[in-house]
């Protein structure tokens, strides 16, 4: 398990290190004004928060991408040029941090979940009446 953990903590800061590289790269008007990019980039970072913090604690990495993601916006307002950072940015990084939050969420509950036993069928799911005691 610690091996996992660690692994998961090295992942997790070079994702989060070169999403913040990236969001403090110049880029054209046009090219920011794709909704997409920060929700599609953002999962990731509800996924590794809730890998890293637990599925008991999802709301812990709701609240830490969200803080995340309003981060990046406030630093590219004081850091990048005038109109470059865009409240519009956080809040589809936030939907992407909910989605990748209750992505794995779901796929930690339904892995934990032990599955159904098969019930028998044919001949051998029926025991004689002599194996029972109904004769």
């Amino acid at each position: 398990m610690p091996i996992r953990r660690a692994l998961l903590t090295a992942l997790a800061v070079v994702y989060f290190g070169a999403l913040i590289g990236l969001a403090f790269m110049p880029i054209s008007a046009a090219a920011r004004s794709v909704w997409c990019w920060p929700m599609l980039a953002f999962v990731p970072v509800g996924a590794l928060l809730v890998l890293l913090l637990g599925p008991r604690r999802w709301w812990a990495a709701i609240a830490f991408a969200v803080l995340g993601a309003s981060w990046i916006e406030a630093a590219q307002s004081i850091w990048m040029p005038v109109d470059y950072s865009q409240a519009m940015d956080a809040v589809w990084a936030s939907l992407g941090a909910m989605a990748g939050v209750a992505l794995t969420w779901l796929a930690l509950r339904s892995a934990q979940q032990p599955a159904a036993p098969y019930p028998a069928v044919g001949p051998a799911a029926s025991p004689h009446p002599r194996e029972i005691g109904l004769d």
